[in-house]
């Protein structure tokens, strides 16, 4: 059974929906959010940033129990909604999960090294994603988190936060074959430094 057979396709992506693409790709149609378990091999996309502090700490979440990988560590990340762009999902869900606020295009740095999707396990289930990575550098200390998706938060060193990633200690899938993440660390190191610097 085809995707637009299985799944109710809506004309028109609203805030509650999900734009859905094949695997290079192109865009198939949009579906409600709450039948994202009912897809198969089809892709959606999503964001995630690497929130940096001044002593070149990554904020880390345990995600709650939601729908997607439940109780994994995970970076601030999301879906893309409705007819958002990438980096208005990622100022968005800055703020949502852990109340991040006036955020600019100056201070969030989109990465976007990552030509492949990735798969992410939830639930004994393959979710396909293709992911757009951020950056940003914040001086916050006191954060509100959104209880339906983020049980915890703390901030991990940088290379601790690679290793764990490159090694499939978060929701991301493990470093190999297809699946490498050394452009972008590089790319989030080069950040931290960058902003090192301004603030000197």
């Amino acid at each position: 059974m085809g995707f637009k057979e299985n799944l109710k396709v809506q004309d028109v992506c609203s805030k509650d929906c999900y734009k859905v693409y094949d695997k290079d790709k192109n865009y198939l149609g949009n579906i409600n959010a709450k039948d994202e378990k009912k897809l198969t091999d089809e892709y959606l996309c999503g964001v995630t940033c690497f929130v940096i502090n001044e002593h070149n700490q990554v904020l880390m979440e345990v995600r709650a129990n939601t729908e997607l990988t439940p109780g994994k560590v995970d970076l601030v990340s999301g879906h893309v909604n409705g007819s958002e762009t990438c980096t208005q999902a990622m100022i968005r869900e800055l703020n949502e999960e852990v109340g991040i606020t006036n955020i600019d295009g100056g201070n969030l740095k989109k990465v976007n090294k990552l030509p492949k999707s990735l798969g992410f396990e939830s639930n004994g289930k393959i979710r396909n994603f293709f992911i757009d990575f951020y950056c940003f550098k914040t001086k916050k200390e006191h954060f509100t988190l959104q209880p339906e998706e983020v049980k915890s938060i703390k901030w991990v060193d940088m290379n601790q936060v690679f290793d764990m990633i490159k090694n499939g200690k978060t929701k991301f899938p493990k470093q190999q074959g297809n699946v490498n993440y050394d452009e972008i660390f590089k790319e989030v190191e080069k950040f931290g430094k960058s902003e090192e610097q301004k603030q000197r």
